[in-house]
């Protein structure tokens, strides 16, 4: 599946970026593998908090944007891969 016909990725990007600092780069990615998708935020707002922070952080706003209706449960299932990582974690 093309992500420039795939309006799934655009719509995580926007969800995800109205919980993060101005600054935060968000990218949704194909993953390769069927219509799987990855998910890469880079933010400061992550800062202090540990992987597993990190994970359920993310992995929670995606799923109440699902509860939300912003977000169909069916998408949420395409994504293969969350990756968080922090300012600090780049400086290092």
């Amino acid at each position: 599946m093309s992500t420039t016909s795939d309006p799934v990725p655009s719509r995580i990007v926007e969800i995800l970026k109205k919980h993060f600092a101005a600054d935060t780069i968000v990218d949704v990615s194909p993953s390769g593998v069927r219509d799987n998708l990855h998910v890469l935020v880079v933010s400061g707002d992550l800062d202090k908090m540990t992987e597993i922070q990190k994970q359920e952080h993310l992995w929670g706003l995606l799923e109440d944007a699902v509860k939300q209706s912003s977000l169909d449960s069916a998408d949420l299932n395409r994504i293969s891969l969350v990756l968080p990582v922090s300012v600090e974690e780049l400086k290092r």
